[in-house]
């Protein structure tokens, strides 16, 4: 553009000689970047950072949010312009993404859970470890143990949370405790699908009651300082669970359950002895079910790059909603490189 000082009367030059020029190819006025713009860049942070959580927040496809923002704003943008809006954000947020994982791994506690996912059609799976307070993606070609080692590292010092897969049995860790909902949806399609059958059906009813009453007693001493009532109801529900009896060795589905809990032993009652530990796998279920949404709408990520930038917007949108931090500030402040 070739710009002038527009010309106006007297009285509004000394207002606006030093911030308005006029080009005259476009007969338009225009102002120089403002100090919350981005240098080199014709679409503020604003709606970069709105772009990037309709796309992965509210899950729309690149041509919706243009869509809208032509509608809604009157503020025209290739669609092809989102995905470089995000391989910007991925940028400039990727050393917050490194600092979540590494605080991720000093708390006490990581909710893990997997789920398939799609590379430009080639299957891939989608690593959620979470807490109360953060919440990291990963997508990799594989879901075994070399995955959950290079996430959390050789040794995690707190309590591992996770349903059972066998990628987490290696792991060493200060204790685990496996999702109890988890065994009681098996022991209930069991029981369904052998009804007629009363030994199935004592040996899922006995195991039951006693799960049960391991969580009955956890939901009574929450936020209470365990006492020797406390002690000596734990020990004999751990006495219990380690004198149940093996079942009918013709029973495969049985032997099944039996092994599980042989092999499992010493991680399903770890929440009546570590505090603030959940029974089940839940959290982490809830953490990774948007993505499981986005991945209906999306069918996953046509390139590394496009997975690569998943990873780190949803680990900070799903991070700034756990903490109560407005997402889209969030996501202007990463772009502006605020403090």
């Amino acid at each position: 553009h070739i710009q002038e000082e527009i010309v106006l009367p007297k009285v509004e030059v000394t207002l606006y000689r030093k911030h308005r020029y006029y080009c005259k190819n476009c007969k338009e006025i225009i102002s120089p970047k403002g100090a919350d713009e981005i240098p080199g860049s014709h679409i503020g942070p604003r709606a970069k950072a709105f772009a990037a959580f309709l796309r992965f927040g509210i899950k729309i496809s690149e041509r919706d949010v243009t869509a809208l923002f032509s509608k809604a704003f009157n503020l025209r943008i290739a669609a092809s312009s989102i995905g470089g809006f995000m391989d910007q954000l991925k940028s400039e947020a990727l050393p917050i993404y490194n600092d979540l994982l590494s605080a991720l791994k000093k708390g006490s506690f990581i909710h893990a859970d997997e789920t398939g996912w799609s590379i430009d059609g080639i299957n891939h799976w989608l690593h959620k470890y979470s807490n109360k307070k953060i919440c990291v993606s990963h997508i990799d070609k594989g879901r075994g143990q070399a995955v959950v080692k290079k996430m959390l590292g050789d040794k995690y010092d707190g309590v591992l949370i996770s349903d059972f897969l066998s990628a987490y049995n290696k792991i060493p860790t200060k204790a685990k405790q496996r999702c109890l909902v988890h065994i009681f949806r098996d022991l209930d399609k069991v029981m369904e699908y052998w009804r007629d059958d009363k030994e199935v059906l004592s040996y899922c009813g006995r195991l039951k009651k006693i799960f049960k009453d391991a969580i009955s007693l956890y939901e009574e001493y929450k936020g209470k300082e365990w006492d020797k009532q406390y002690c000596s109801r734990r020990a004999h529900l751990d006495d219990a669970l380690e004198d149940f009896d093996f079942p009918n060795p013709n029973k495969r589905i049985l032997k099944r359950f039996a092994k599980r809990l042989k092999r499992h032993r010493g991680e399903l009652l770890t929440f009546l002895y570590e505090r603030n530990i959940d029974y089940h796998n839940n959290h982490a279920e809830q953490q990774i079910r948007p993505d499981v949404i986005f991945r209906k709408i999306t069918f996953g990520n046509r390139s590394l790059a496009g997975a690569e930038n998943h990873s780190v917007i949803m680990s900070v949108l799903q991070t700034a909603k756990l903490n109560g931090i407005d997402p889209i500030g969030a996501v202007e402040k990463i772009l502006l490189r605020s403090p």
